[in-house]
Formats: structure tokens, C-alpha cells, sequence
């Protein structure tokens, strides 16, 4: 089975709007969740949300490129050029001819909220602005933007839309259809998301406290994240910078609820065995798991209930954390952004703290690294992703050690 590199990351976040700001966060534990200032919260349970701030579209992007753009253009396409950079990616006619693109997205339903409300107040519209709408627009944007030629797809399977991108990235390289793929996740803030999650009673009236006793709900937050995958034998003969290996990844459904996690974890449970096994990892080679860790009375018993599955009821040597109450739940975004924290944590040999954790709850008793960063030593990671419709991603890395 070919290896698969990875050499180079791109970031927007709340936290940071390139990698090494991103980093910084993560061991310092800083949270960019503040209160909600672009939206007003009259009528919602959350008043804060995980914002993007301080964005400079790249100077690489035209004027005309910026006012036609959405903003979940914008954010993936910044992200892009960042992680194309880092990877010290030539583009040349082979590159081009050669590399590939999967984005996870649900599209700019900002952009589909304004055109809506202009119609419904009978002003005018420019159709051509619903182009940007579309799940597949951030990928084709990305695309177009360096001349890649390889295969595009966009992945839409909720939460974990971003982490499958990873997998589906891994795969077109290991069967031979790009020798290198731009993958990722993007979402960026809308009045409707919002409103759906407010109507399902998922959103925090306090913090995001993930796996506490007391945690009470999600808070919502926007991002994007695009990792540089390359076949190891190419990316080593162009001497690129590797910062992890990509191993494996599995792939399972519930069919148990449209919104619910199954309650004992049996998909997330599989996902897990399935990428170990395809891996050729043994459980207590996993020295950290990056949680999905959403801070919802079910979904958290639920992940702990599957890790302990499969990791036994006291893992060894495992902890695991979610950096959530730094970012928000960046929906389409946070597999792809977990990973790229997971494989920072490899490189740099350190563990993103779980904020706002005070409570410990009997149902919940894993080692989440409460609150502050921790020094780690490892060789291999995992992170994890569920979403609704039972979607379950669980993706395993290695640190590259030459």
C-alpha cells in the first residue's frame, strides 16, 4: 500500500488565520469563542459563536475574484494558497496535470439567505449570485485558482464532511488517479445554521464543556482547513517538507437517527477498528485521539462509550481532548481542522487541552487533558468524527520520523 505524505497545512480559524498562529492557540489554550456580535441573539439559547476575525483575502485572489466570491470561497481559497506554500508545491504543467482537490462543504447558505430576502422584498437579484451556493463551488474556485487538473469531488456527509475528504484525498492517490490532493473542510457562519441548531435544542446557553457533567449543548463556529496529501515516493523525491503521515481512515453509518448518536457508540466503534485494521495499527499504538467532543449530554457518552470499546475501559497511556471551546463546532470544517490539529500534536509532540472542563462525570472518565496543554509523546494519532445521519470518519496518523 503506498504511503501518503503530508506537506503542507492551510488555516482560517478563530483561533488564528494561518498555521502558526493556529499552533500557538492550541498550546496556549486559547479560545476564540466570544459573543455573538454578527448575528443579533434575540431568541436563541447561544449568544457566542466561534468567529473568524481579522481576515485578509491574499493578495493572489483578484478584485473581481473578491466581490464574486462567497465567503466560504474565500476562507477555502485562502487556506489553499497557504497550504500549497507550506508544501513548497511547484505549479507547473505536471503539478497541475497531477494534483487533485475534495473539500468538504454544505455551500454558501449565507449567500442563499440574502438572495432569498431579496426576493421575498422584491429587489433585485442577479441569479449568477446562487452560483456560489453550491456545495461544489469552494473545490472549483481552488481548482481554478492554481489550474489543478486532477479529479474533484466535494464530500457532504455533515460533521465529518471534511475528515472523509481526507480519506477520499488518501484513496485517489493510493489508486493511482493523482500523485497529489488538496483536501479539506470549509464552513462559514449563516443565520439559518444557526437557527437550525438553535430549533433542535443543541446550543449551549453557557460554554461548550465537552465530556463535563454539566456540559449543556454546542456552540457554533466557522473555519477552514486544507492539508497538502502527496504519495511519500513523490513528495520525497521533490524533497517537500513532510510533517505526518497519512495512514489510514474508516468509514461506517449508525442507521440509527437522523440527528442522535447510536447510544453505545457501535459506529463510531467500527469506524475506529475499521482504520486500525486497515492501518495495520494495534490499539495501544495510539497514543492520542482528537475527540469529536461536541459537549451534548449523548453525543460525548457516546464517543467515550465507543473508545472504551475499542481501547478497553482504562486505555494505558491514551488521552484524548477536543479543541471545540477553542473554535466552535465548525460543522463542515471540523474534521479537517481536527486533523490538522492532530497532526500538529504529532509533530510537535504536544496535546491540545480540553477548556472548560471542571466537573468530571462517572459516564464520562477517559483522560481528556483538562484545560491545559500536555507535552505528549507519540507516534500515532487518531481523530475522530460523527455526524448527523450517523455518519462516523475515524482517521489514524504517524509521525514522520524520516
Amino acid at each position: 500500500m503506498k504511503r501518503i505524505a503530508i506537506t503542507g497545512l492551510g488555516i482560517v480559524s478563530p483561533i488564528g488565520n494561518n498555521v502558526s498562529q493556529f499552533e500557538a492557540s492550541l498550546r496556549l489554550g486559547r479560545s476564540g469563542v466570544k459573543e455573538n456580535r454578527w448575528h443579533d441573539t434575540e431568541g436563541f439559547a447561544s449568544k457566542q459563536f466561534g468567529k473568524i476575525e481579522g481576515f485578509e483575502v491574499p493578495a493572489e485572489i483578484g478584485n473581481r475574484a473578491k466581490r464574486h466570491y462567497s465567503s466560504v470561497d474565500l476562507y477555502a481559497l485562502a487556506a489553499a494558497i497557504e497550504a500549497v506554500e507550506s508544501a513548497r508545491l511547484p505549479i507547473n504543467s505536471v503539478v497541475r496535470a497531477g494534483t487533485g482537490v475534495v473539500l468538504g462543504s454544505g455551500g454558501a447558505v449565507a449567500d442563499t439567505e440574502a438572495y432569498v430576502t431579496r426576493a421575498v422584498r422584491k429587489e433585485p437579484r442577479r441569479p449568477s449570485r446562487l452560483l456560489t451556493t453550491n456545495p461544489d463551488n469552494a473545490g472549483n474556485v481552488v481548482a481554478a485558482h492554481f489550474g489543478f487538473q486532477g479529479p474533484r469531488s466535494s464530500i457532504m456527509t455533515a460533521c465529518s464532511s471534511g475528515a472523509t475528504a481526507l480519506g477520499y484525498a488518501a484513496d485517489f492517490i493510493r489508486e493511482g488517479y493523482a500523485d497529489v490532493v488538496l483536501a479539506g473542510g470549509v464552513e462559514a457562519a449563516s443565520y439559518v445554521t444557526l437557527s437550525g441548531f438553535n430549533a433542535l435544542g443543541a446550543l449551549s446557553p453557557t460554554v461548550t464543556r465537552p465530556f463535563d457533567l454539566n456540559r449543556d449543548g454546542i456552540v457554533l463556529g466557522e473555519a477552514a482547513a486544507v492539508l497538502v496529501l502527496e504519495d511519500m515516493d513523490y513528495a520525497l523525491r521533490r524533497k517537500a517538507p513532510i510533517l505526518a503521515e497519512f495512514v489510514s481512515y474508516g468509514l461506517t453509518s449508525d442507521a440509527n437517527h437522523i440527528t442522535a448518536p447510536h447510544p453505545e457508540g457501535d459506529g463510531m466503534a467500527r469506524a475506529m477498528n475499521m482504520a486500525l485494521r486497515k492501518g495495520g495499527v494495534k490499539p495501544e499504538q495510539i497514543r492520542y485521539i482528537n475527540a469529536h467532543g461536541t459537549g451534548t449530554q449523548l453525543n460525548d457518552k457516546s464517543e467515550t462509550a465507543a473508545v472504551k470499546r475499542v481501547f478497553g475501559e482504562k486505555p494505558e497511556g491514551l488521552c484524548m481532548s477536543t479543541i471545540k471551546p477553542m473554535i466552535g463546532h465548525t460543522l463542515s470544517a471540523a474534521g479537517a481542522i481536527e486533523a490538522a490539529a492532530t497532526v500538529l500534536s504529532l509533530q510537535g509532540q504536544f496535546v491540545p487541552p480540553t477548556l472548560n472542563y471542571q466537573t468530571p462525570d462517572p459516564e464520562c472518565d477517559l483522560d481528556y487533558v483538562p484545560n491545559r496543554a500536555r507535552n505528549h509523546a507519540m507516534k500515532y494519532a487518531m481523530s475522530n468524527s460523527l455526524a448527523f445521519g450517523g455518519n462516523n470518519t475515524s482517521l489514524i496518523f504517524r509521525r514522520y520520523e524520516g
